[in-house]
């Protein structure tokens, strides 16, 4: 389990690292700042959700509803930062209201279809009502995984096509590689559960979700420090 923490901790760390912290940007206001690093996490846990895809792994060793719930409520997770991203957005700026409809640029379009498609995807995977609607779960996994393609890949381009904290050509590039990794991660896997030698712990999935509000949490601390750390005058 705390090798899990640890990589999951990891892959938000560094690419945040990555964007935020090399070649930073000046802070525009702490609520603006706020709303675009609490957008970004969220397009950090799109891709850590072709990671972890719900398929139980060799470690740790729970049992199958464990990598379920994770999977499940890392996707809440990825929804509030993303609601976050735009309550905040629209309460600092009003005018932003106006980035919201078809007309906009491009990149705007990209992150409100991708925003869209979250919001579908969500109710339509509960295991209720996707029973409901597909007859099979390989039907259902096709096209969960050609929606999240599309979000991942919608997300990207609304990141690199706005370009305030991503605009350099590495970062770019360092974006499109990890979006890159992430779409090919889920065609590499064979379909069966990784099982490994000796049991597994059950009744364990509650310990997903608590993982996932940690992660939470940590989304919320590391944005609101990256929009307190753009005030502060530090020594040169």
């Amino acid at each position: 389990m705390c090798v899990l923490v640890l990589r999951i901790a990891l892959c938000l760390l560094l690419p945040f690292a990555a964007i935020f912290l090399l070649g930073a940007m000046p802070g525009v206001n702490l609520a603006w700042d706020f709303s675009n690093t609490s957008g970004f996490i969220a397009g950090v846990l799109f891709l850590l959700l072709f990671a972890y895809t719900g398929q139980p792994l060799k470690q740790p060793r729970h049992d199958g509803k464990f990598f379920m719930v994770l999977h499940r409520d890392l996707g809440f997770v990825a929804l509030i930062m993303l609601l976050v991203h735009v309550i905040v957005m629209l309460i600092d700026e009003p005018l932003v209201i106006d980035q919201l409809l078809p007309g906009a640029p491009w990149p705007m379009v990209a992150g409100n279809v991708a925003t869209l498609s979250l919001l579908l995807m969500l109710p339509m995977s509960l295991t209720a009502v996707r029973r409901r609607v597909w007859k099979t779960h390989q039907r259902f996994k096709r096209w969960h995984y050609g929606l999240s393609a599309g979000i991942v890949v919608l997300t990207a381009v609304h990141m690199i096509g706005i370009g305030y904290y991503s605009g350099s050509s590495t970062k770019v590039v360092f974006w499109i590689v990890l979006t890159a990794i992430a779409l090919a991660l889920p065609l590499f896997k064979s379909g069966k559960a990784q099982v490994g030698p000796g049991g597994r712990r059950r009744h364990t999935s509650y310990l997903a979700t608590i993982l996932s509000i940690g992660v939470l949490i940590t989304g919320i601390l590391l944005a609101g420090g990256y929009s307190l750390l753009g005030y502060v005058d530090l020594p040169q």
